[in-house]
Formats: C-alpha cells, structure tokens, sequence
C-alpha cells in the first residue's frame, strides 16, 4: 500500500481545526524576507508595557514595606500619635539630607570601603524608656541615632545641653 502525504498550510484564520488530529500538520504561513526584518509594533508595545510593569511592581513593594514599618511603629508605640509623628521628622530629615546614605556619613562618618546597607527605624532601649530612632547597617559597622535630640540639665539651670543618643558597634570580621 502506497501512503501519501499532503502539507497543508494554516493561516491564522483556520482556527477550526483541532490540532490534536494525527492526519493534519499545521506549519505557520511563509513569511517574506522584508516582512521578517521589519519589527513587529506590537513587540515595542509589549516591552514598554512590562517596563512599566516591573517598575509599579517595585513602587508597590517600597509602599508595602514603608505602610508596615509605619504599621509596627505606631502598634509599638506607647503613644501612636507621637510614633507618627516622629516617622514624618524622620522621613523630612532623610529627605532633606539628600537620602539615607548622605545621613549617615554626615551622622558617623564613613570608613573606607563601608557602603550603608540597610537603614531601619526602631526603638533601642535606654534607662529612660524606649528612644526612637534609625539603625544603620553598613558593611563594618551597626549604629543606631536617635530622631530627637535629649536634653541634659546639668547642675546648673543656666545650662542644658541636647545631643542625640548615638551608639555604633564596630563588627568585627571573623577569618
């Protein structure tokens, strides 16, 4: 018995035919060589829409983060309004030193080779109660400074003097 065999090709308007039948091939519809070379439109659009997809993708996860940092604050807080508050002082401070990483030289400086890794805002705890303030991670050090300046009354009423609670903790590299 003689078998033949006929290719039939499909255009993408023969959508009827199930492409599970064993009898049928279906090969896509030749191209010409100037249509090949010429991009395809809906390709840039495609890009420029998973572009900007990625990027709200990220705007979304800074809102989340900063909503529940902001969350845990103000949960944390013996007074929630002066935890928002002193989140607000903070976010102007970092804004109006020119972001995190300008704070934090201008606040303890910088070794050479330390990059800032990760600043969190938190509580530390003092004999005086919980002192709100950001902890800097670096890649040598850990270092916390408090959002509001704390004033010392020395023995004379004349004289007070406001310095912020700063403590850094030099990480050691183990070998």
């Amino acid at each position: 018995m003689m078998s033949y065999h006929t290719e039939i090709t499909v255009t993408a308007s023969t959508t009827s035919i199930n492409s599970n039948n064993p009898y049928v091939y279906i090969s896509p519809a030749p191209v010409s060589p100037a249509e090949a070379k010429r991009p395809n439109p809906m390709d840039r659009i495609y890009g420029a829409i998973n572009h900007y997809g990625k990027k709200v993708e990220e705007a979304t996860k800074q809102a989340e983060t900063m909503v529940g940092n902001i969350r845990n604050h103000l949960r944390v807080s013996s007074r929630p309004a002066d935890a928002a508050i002193a989140r607000l002082i903070q976010g102007t401070k970092v804004l109006t030193s020119g972001g995190p990483d300008k704070l934090f030289q201008q606040t303890f400086g910088v070794f050479p080779g330390e990059k800032l890794l990760q600043p969190c805002a938190c509580y530390i705890s003092t004999n005086s109660g919980p002192l709100i303030g950001t902890l800097y991670i670096s890649t040598k050090r850990l270092a916390f400074c408090s959002d509001y300046p704390l004033c010392h009354h020395p023995f004379s009423l004349q004289q007070h003097e406001c310095v912020y609670y700063k403590v850094p903790f030099h990480l050691i590299a183990l070998s």
